[in-house]
Formats: structure tokens, C-alpha cells, sequence
């Protein structure tokens, strides 16, 4: 492998977690960084936007660890192919063609009055940036509800913070704390059974309090049901559950334990398995569910061998 083909291995992988990023979330924007959950995530992914795959094992090979020969050429066409390009050639040609122009503009540029203008404009704001940071730090408390206003603790609250990676806060009991000195904070909070929401708030200076209210997740709720209550009407159970998945709705179980992967379900499988009299739905638990058209579009779950309720 030359040098020239790593660091257009080290762009592909960039861009492969740029597309990732565009609809998904992960522990770090620097994909040699991802690990189990969001290992999973791309693997998902990847199927659904290329139908193809890669294993565990191959992303930790040539992902995660420094790499001493490129990947076969039918894994660089996939992975061109989810990140917009039409294969590992049409890739590396267009990544060439940008490389030359840079080189050549670096040959062009010289030091000027406009050149010492820009330098003088970002000592400016690296001086204002710095007073800022220099300002007293402001407690904040959110808390959520449901619309009865009973506590929800079952909660993921991600800071997105900006120019910085995100940052999961802790929750403690239904309320997350934290401190910060910038003028607005945007939060992104997720629950199982609740709707996900983005929030903004502009903040002034002091402590800053307020009560969230999630909406409920009625189709959600009800898959629980289902998987929590008994019926010997399965036929009409049937009947409800394929007026609520999408036809072309993608469907994954999530393996637990040493063995990380998926599994997917066609919609007749999926609903025949739950309608099983002691079968998988009173050991399932929703990890990811999002709607289109007010149908299930995709359902991300576990099954719980130990049959626990959280």
C-alpha cells in the first residue's frame, strides 16, 4: 500500500462517518473511536442504504486499527458507494483532482495587507472568545413529565454542544444538572416510549430551571402492552399489528451479549413471531422506533434473555 492510497483510505473513512453522522448519532464524530452500539448503528445502516455488510470483526481490522494493506475492492466500492460515490475509482479520481487544486493554491498564496487583515480579525475573536469562557458558570436543572405530570426517569439527555462533541448529562431521578456560561444550550432528549424532541434555550445570567414535557408515544405504549398483557385472540392481534408496521418498514433485532450484530425481519415474520403465544414480545424490549405516514418505518429491539423489566 502506498502512501498515497492511505491517506485516501484515511478521507474515505472521514466520509464514511460524515454520512453516518447525517441521520445517526455516535459517541465520537472519529470513527476509530465507535464500539458496540454504534458499531451496530452503521452496520444497520450500511444494509439499508447499500445492501451490504460488514462484520465486527472486519470493522475493528480496518476501522479501529492502523492498517498495512488496503481492503479488497469490493468492500472500497461499498463503502464509496454509502459515502456518494460510484466506486473506489470514481472516489480516488475525484479526491486526486481536489488534492492538485489545493497544492496549487498553496503556491499562489503570499503574505499581503489582507492576509495581516484576517490575522488581526481572528486575534480579535480568539480575545473575545477568551473573555467569554472567563464568565461565571450558570447552574442548570431541567426536569421531565409526561402530559399528566407524572416524572419520567427513563431519559436520554444529549448536549449538543457547539464546535465540540456531544455529551450524554446524567440523570438523576427525573432532572438533569449541569453548569455552563454560554448564552444558549441545545439539548436532545430521547425515551422509550415518549417522543424525541430537540430543545434551544437562550439563557441570561444565573441559574436556569424548567419542567419538560414529552409527549406520549402512543404506538410505542401499545407494542409494550401487547408484550406485557395476555390474549387468546391472536388473529385480531395480527390484524392490529399490520395496521401499525409499514409494509416496507425495517425491522432489527439487536443481539446481545459477546456476539455483536442483527437480524432483520420481514413485516409477515416479525408480526408471526409476535403473535406466538409466549414467543418473543413478552422478552422484547424497544431500543429505536420511528414512524412515516403515522406507521412504524423502522423498530430497533432485544431480546431480554432474563426476561427483566427495567
Amino acid at each position: 500500500m502506498t502512501e498515497q492510497e492511505k491517506i485516501l483510505f484515511n478521507r474515505l473513512k472521514q466520509e464514511v462517518s460524515k454520512t453516518f453522522l447525517q441521520e445517526n448519532s455516535a459517541l465520537s464524530p472519529d470513527i476509530s473511536k465507535w464500539k458496540g452500539d454504534d458499531i451496530v448503528r452503521f452496520q444497520e445502516d450500511l444494509l439499508h442504504k447499500v445492501k451490504g455488510r460488514v462484520s465486527e470483526k472486519w470493522f475493528y481490522n480496518y476501522f479501529r486499527n492502523e492498517i498495512q494493506k488496503l481492503p479488497r475492492i469490493d468492500m472500497l466500492n461499498l463503502l464509496s458507494q454509502y459515502a456518494g460515490y460510484q466506486n473506489w475509482a470514481d472516489f480516488k479520481q475525484k479526491h486526486q483532482a481536489v488534492n492538485q487544486k489545493k497544492q496549487n493554491r498553496k503556491k499562489q498564496i503570499h503574505l499581503n495587507k489582507y492576509y495581516l487583515y484576517g490575522v488581526f480579525v481572528l486575534l480579535i475573536t480568539g480575545i473575545v472568545a477568551f473573555s467569554l469562557t472567563g464568565k461565571s458558570q450558570n447552574h442548570i436543572r431541567f426536569c421531565f413529565t409526561d402530559e399528566n405530570g407524572q416524572s419520567i426517569d427513563k431519559v436520554k439527555v444529549t448536549w449538543l454542544m457547539p464546535g465540540e462533541s456531544e455529551k450524554n448529562l446524567p440523570l438523576q431521578q427525573n432532572c438533569v444538572l449541569f453548569m455552563s456560561n454560554l448564552p444558549e444550550v441545545q439539548l436532545r432528549i430521547e425515551s422509550p416510549y415518549y417522543k424525541d424532541v430537540i430543545i434551544s434555550r437562550k439563557l441570561q445570567t444565573g441559574d436556569y430551571n424548567e419542567q419538560i414535557i414529552l409527549q406520549t408515544d402512543v404506538i410505542a405504549l401499545l407494542l409494550q402492552h401487547f408484550s406485557a398483557s395476555e390474549t387468546r385472540n391472536w388473529e385480531k392481534r395480527k390484524q392490529q399489528l399490520d395496521k401499525l408496521i409499514a409494509d416496507e418498514a425495517l425491522i432489527y433485532q439487536q443481539w446481545q451479549g459477546t456476539q455483536k450484530g442483527i437480524e432483520l425481519y420481514e413485516k409477515e415474520d416479525f408480526i408471526a413471531q409476535l403473535c406466538v403465544p409466549n414467543g418473543i414480545i413478552k422478552h422484547m424490549k424497544i431500543l429505536e422506533i420511528a414512524y412515516k405516514n403515522n406507521k412504524i418505518s423502522k423498530l430497533r429491539f432485544i431480546i431480554n434473555q432474563k426476561n427483566e423489566t427495567d
